[in-house]
């Protein structure tokens, strides 16, 4: 059965500047890995070391228990090869939640 999901993620913690700037470009091609580069789009704040991925519009998935934790610890690890103490948060929301 598929459903239809939003995504957001925020990597912080992270070192202003350079680091930051790598955070953004490692998620912006883990994005690319996983089929998502046209759902989500990758910002970031370099002075406040934050990274954001947030979905365009809702992205189908086939399968969302084992395909959400799998793009849940491919982020992680992502992130975390360059910044080990950064935080990942990711949140899923789904077109029958209320805002």
């Amino acid at each position: 059965m598929s459903i239809s999901v939003g995504l957001s993620m925020e990597m912080s913690g992270l070192r202003p500047g350079e680091e930051t700037q790598r955070v953004s470009a490692a998620v912006s091609r883990f994005a690319a890995e996983h089929d998502l580069d046209r759902d989500v789009a990758v910002s970031e704040d370099v002075a406040g070391g934050r990274v954001f991925v947030e979905s365009d519009y809702p992205i189908i998935v086939t399968g969302f228990g084992e395909w959400s934790e799998r793009i849940e610890n491919a982020a992680r690890r992502t992130v975390h090869a360059l910044a080990p103490t950064a935080e990942v948060s990711v949140r899923w929301s789904f077109d029958d939640e209320d805002d």
